[in-house]
């Protein structure tokens, strides 16, 4: 298909990130935390918690956390030292958080619940594919105070010099964070192009996990029949009310995407569509945005921000009666 989704971090098509508080995501992630043997976690809070501070956008939330880990901060059971941020969530609250250090040694995020006195941690979606980079995501079955951990991977040196060393270059991070609550993932009443266009990219922020449905079906591999695709699920947003949308969520969460197709009488007609949503959308984008076309496909229209990695793209596949958006 024309319209396949690399990256999640590449392609915004016209298709909202899945919710991923799917049970399957939540359990089998291959890359999701060991449990935590320490203590209760309010014992090594620093000052700052991350939490819904401020008005919010549309129900979306930001907050950044930057520290650095100190000699005199806890260690976990297998000696390395952790620092703890507490985060106050409501039920059905997402969150998204994103962990960056400028160290050679890499950091790694656990979120933990605290369950009878004992820090647990919770199935999240952990992506560690940078180095540099620790990225967690997490839908809040329960409205509660939990724990976001971070964790030097590496054991602090014993040896004075490289001991100062260490601590003065390569324990500081920045913490970047996201909470959507359940009411950014409702759209009002007879919206138009440009809301739905504006609400799908305020999902993007959190991968669409509000707006993320039942399980649909799956996608086979085109030269692999036995190997799976995607994992589609349906989406409760579409751009009209008796149409379909999906988030296609890949096995090993390399990427998640919103999938719609709107069926017309006729090609002429799709095309129609086409034009209608390319001039509405450069109508709602605004300054700084620019439309590009496929080289190889000219029905292939894409918006890209200046400086973004996160283009937002129309595709119309000629002669099937059809105009798939994808994001």
């Amino acid at each position: 298909m024309k319209g396949t989704i690399t990256r999640i971090k590449t392609v915004v098509f016209i298709i909202p990130f899945i919710s991923l508080q799917i049970a399957a995501a939540q359990t089998t992630h291959k890359k999701a935390a060991a449990l935590v043997k320490s203590g209760p976690a309010v014992a090594n809070y620093i000052t700052h918690e991350i939490a819904k501070n401020g008005p919010g956008d549309h129900g979306i939330f930001f907050d950044t956390v930057q520290s650095k880990i100190k000699p005199t901060d806890l260690l976990t059971a297998s000696g390395r030292q952790y620092q703890d941020i507490k985060i106050i969530l409501e039920a059905g609250d997402v969150i998204k958080t994103s962990l960056s250090s400028e160290s050679i040694y890499p950091m790694a995020l656990t979120l933990l619940n605290d369950v009878n006195n004992r820090m647990v941690p919770v199935k999240a979606i952990i992506d560690t594919a940078y180095s540099s980079h620790f990225r967690l995501l997490w839908k809040a079955p329960a409205a509660g105070t939990y724990t976001l951990r971070i964790t030097c991977e590496k054991k602090a040196p014993k040896e004075k010099d490289d001991r100062r060393y260490y601590y003065e270059n390569n324990t500081s991070y920045k913490v970047d964070c996201v909470i959507a609550t359940q009411a950014s993932g409702i759209i009002m009443d007879n919206p138009t192009v440009c809301d739905q266009l504006q609400f799908l990219l305020r999902q993007r922020l959190t991968n669409f996990m509000q707006i993320t449905g039942a399980l649909s079906d799956t996608t086979m591999d085109v030269l692999d029949k036995k190997k799976i695709q995607s994992i589609n699920h349906l989406s409760t947003f579409t751009f009209y009310k008796n149409s379909v949308a999906k988030i296609n969520v890949d096995p090993g969460y390399d990427y998640m995407a919103f999938d719609q197709s709107l069926f017309y009488n006729s090609d002429a007609d799709a095309a129609q569509a086409q034009r209608y949503f390319i001039s509405q959308f450069k109508a709602c984008l605004g300054d700084g945005w620019t439309e590009e076309t496929e080289p190889n496909d000219v029905n292939w229209h894409k918006f890209t921000k200046a400086g973004s990695s996160n283009p937002v793209s129309l595709i119309l596949y000629p002669g099937y009666k059809y105009l798939q958006i994808l994001m």
